[in-house]
């Protein structure tokens, strides 16, 4: 097997460096060649079935199977004359209730470019969970009843029975990434910092406890600066036991949503 990517590790522009390059000796363990920094040219058909990719040098691979990972861009396009607000990668621009421009026109999911509240920037985000959440806001706003959508990101991805999770939303802009633990281990818990010393998102392997208790921190708007965790001055532990103080905030609001509350 050859995994072929444009960056220098996998999954270098949302985990970085270092856990891309854990994530790759991971691969090269597993037995998979890893080619860093290719570009795909196109493929070769043999019999009427691929059998050859062919990178931008050139390079030519063997193949019997292929999977195309490149990302998502929101198929809106039939929308462009709409007079919808919408960003240059075709999402559109919603409010806090996923309200569009147009007053009588929702939306939500993957192309929806709504306000992250923890930040105050606009993101959209590609996963079925926030799409399935989001709709459940979309409707009952539709229905006047003015609740903003405020749910976090979470994400998890699974290699060789190593699960690693990923909570909030590094694509607003981060410019530090301060791990503790051990890398090598992977048992880690990774923070990323923006430049106004707030912990935007947090990854972390073998660390489920102090990953879900980082994210209530995130949901209750209580978790501490980067600085913190860096000089050590806070540590997961010590936000378990503050997140604990608030009993009724971690409960899931999915299994209740008949009774979101309204902020009217």
């Amino acid at each position: 097997m050859t995994m072929v990517y444009m960056e220098s590790v996998p999954f270098e522009r949302v985990l970085g460096k270092e856990i891309g390059a854990m994530m790759a000796g991971e691969h090269e363990r597993n037995g998979v060649k890893l080619l860093p920094k290719a570009g795909l040219k196109g493929f070769r058909g043999c019999n009427g079935k691929v059998c050859k990719v062919v990178l931008q040098d050139d390079t030519q691979l063997d193949a019997d199977l292929v999977i195309v990972g490149f990302g998502a861009r929101p198929a809106t396009e039939f929308l462009k004359d709409s007079g919808l607000e919408m960003r240059k990668d075709g999402g559109i621009i919603t409010d806090p209730f996923m309200q569009t421009s147009n007053k009588d026109v929702f939306a939500a999911g993957d192309i929806a470019v709504y306000p992250y509240w923890p930040t105050g920037s606009r993101t959209r985000t590609e996963h079925w969970i926030v799409a399935l959440d989001q709709g459940t806001f979309a409707a009952f706003n539709m229905l006047g009843k003015l609740i903003p959508y405020g749910s976090l990101p979470f994400f998890w991805t699974r290699h060789y029975n190593k699960s690693l999770q990923y909570v909030g939303d590094g694509s607003v802009g981060y410019e530090d990434i301060h791990i503790t633990g051990d890398l090598a281990a992977q048992k880690f818990v990774a923070y990323y910092i923006n430049k106004n010393d707030q912990v935007v998102a947090v990854a972390g392997m073998n660390n489920t406890t102090a990953v879900l208790s980082l994210f209530e921190a995130m949901q209750q708007n209580v978790m501490p600066k980067g600085s913190e965790f860096k000089n050590g001055n806070e540590t997961p532990e010590k936000v378990q036991g503050r997140v604990k103080q608030n009993t009724n905030a971690g409960r899931c609001k999915r299994a209740n949503c008949c009774q979101k509350k309204s902020i009217a």
